[in-house]
This record gives C-alpha cells, sequence and structure tokens, in this order.
C-alpha cells in the first residue's frame, strides 16, 4: 500500500469517527426537540408570562372594569346576574381574577390538562368564583362547536400571535359574540419602523427560531389592521410599553410594546 493510500485511509478513519459523533448528536437532538420545546414553552409560561401579566395587571384592571357594566344576552344568566365569557388562551388563568363573580366561562387553549389545572392545582382557589361552561382544546380559529352570538364577551391576550389564522379567530370572535358583545384584547405588537428590535422581532420569527421554542408565538404579528377591519362596529385602543423587572429581560425587550382595547360587535 502507497503512503498516498495510506494517509486516505488515516483521513477517512479520523474524519469517519467525527462524523459518526456529529451523525448520533443529530439524532438526539431531533429525537429530543420535542420535549425540550415542551419543557422550554411550559418554563416560558410559568415564567414569563405571569410575570409579564403583573406588569400588565393595572392596565387590565382598568380595562376589565367594562365587565361590570355588562347585562348578559343569555335570558337565564341575566336572570342570574351573571355574564359568559369566552377567553382565548387561558394559559395560567391570570385574566380569570378579574372576572365578576358567577361569571361562566369558555375557556379555549391547547393545554389538554387545563380543566385539571383549573380545578385541582394549588391556584384552583383563585378560579372558584366562576362557572366553568366548557373547555376547548385549541387555537380560536375554528370554534364551530360554540353557537353564534351566544358570547357576551371575548378575550385575548398575548394570545393573537400564535392562532393558526388571526383573521379566522376574529371572524370566530365577531361571530360568537351577541349584538353589542364586547372583545377585550392586550396583544404584543411590532415596534416601530426602521428600528434594530423590530428587524430582530422578524429576523427571529421568520427563521422559525421563536416560534419553535415559544408555542408558536410570532414576534412580528400587528393585529390591530385586522381586527378594525373584522366588522366590529366600534374599536377603540390605546398603545403602551410594559416596563419592569422580569427574569427574562430578552423577552420583555422584544414584546414589550402592547395594545390594550375594545371592539364592539
Amino acid at each position: 500500500m502507497s503512503n498516498n493510500d495510506l494517509w486516505i485511509r488515516d483521513i477517512l478513519a479520523s474524519y469517519g469517527v467525527i462524523a459518526m459523533i456529529i451523525l448520533c448528536i443529530v439524532i438526539w437532538i431531533i429525537r429530543e426537540l420535542p420535549k425540550l420545546r415542551r419543557n422550554t414553552y411550559k418554563a416560558h409560561l410559568l415564567g414569563f408570562e405571569m410575570e409579564c401579566a403583573e406588569l400588565a395587571s393595572l392596565y387590565k384592571e382598568h380595562l376589565f372594569k367594562v365587565l361590570q357594566c355588562i347585562i348578559s344576552n343569555d335570558e337565564i344568566l341575566r336572570s342570574m346576574g351573571s355574564i359568559r365569557i369566552l377567553e382565548i388562551g387561558v394559559k395560567t388563568g391570570e385574566n380569570i381574577r378579574f372576572y365578576p363573580e358567577g361569571t361562566h366561562l369558555i375557556g379555549v387553549d391547547w393545554n389538554t390538562k387545563l380543566g385539571e389545572y383549573l380545578v385541582k392545582s394549588g391556584r384552583s382557589w383563585q378560579f372558584s368564583h366562576v362557572i366553568i361552561e366548557r373547555l376547548i382544546v385549541g387555537d380560536g380559529s375554528s370554534l364551530e362547536g360554540i353557537p353564534t352570538g351566544c358570547v357576551d364577551v371575548v378575550v385575548t391576550t398575548r394570545s393573537l400571535c400564535s392562532v393558526k389564522s388571526v383573521r379566522s379567530t376574529l371572524q370566530e370572535i365577531h361571530r360568537v359574540l351577541a349584538q353589542g358583545g364586547k372583545y377585550i384584547f392586550v396583544e404584543h405588537v411590532l415596534e416601530k419602523e426602521d428600528t434594530f428590535v423590530r428587524w430582530l422581532q422578524i429576523a427571529l420569527t421568520r427563521t422559525g427560531i421563536w416560534p419553535s421554542l415559544f408555542g408558536d408565538c410570532r414576534l412580528d404579528a400587528d393585529c390591530v389592521t385586522e381586527i378594525e377591519n373584522t366588522g366590529f362596529e366600534k374599536v377603540s385602543w390605546t398603545s403602551l410599553a410594559l416596563e419592569g423587572y422580569v427574569s427574562h429581560p430578552l423577552h420583555l425587550f422584544l414584546s414589550r410594546q402592547h395594545v390594550f382595547g375594545i371592539a364592539t360587535r
């Protein structure tokens, strides 16, 4: 065997081992990726999303005051002094504390264990003032099981960014709301044009990096125009940048700009 042949054999042997190691690592990552995504998103929900909800609590308290003035379109609920609220993206239930006593709640969320969490978890006492009427696994883009005009209020907070179709979801919200019903929304939106943060939001979203780790969240979502074009009788909103301490400041840096608003059917 010539020296050249020996040199080629040594190269193949050396790099063959490296290639096998890399292949094994890639296979392991592919196999563990779903678990990694679940754990990352769970930590995100129980960490940053709860902190973010706390930063917004004073603004939401003001926004949700409108619930005290709503009279249900449902005759039975009206006689009981109750209303029906449909919330898309219940997450950890941070909005439920703002709901009036006796509220009938329809929850929409991808979490198949949401019912167990609301009823049996250590925080279940915080949700005991509402009546859980129904829980739907989904994202709100299809609410075909809910009759037209049967809901008094629909709520979304930091949820439109991760639905399959913002337009379909808003059309469904408009459909299920009773005449005169309210759609309350708190959604993060893009930063101003020609800023580095906006560029980063778009880049992280369109490369799929951010959505893959954080429940399909799109940092480049901008829902205001879609809401205004859905056919609501009236839409009012204000923009606000959340500020304060969170354990993951990068997350707040990338999703601090919000719109707080109410649309009337």
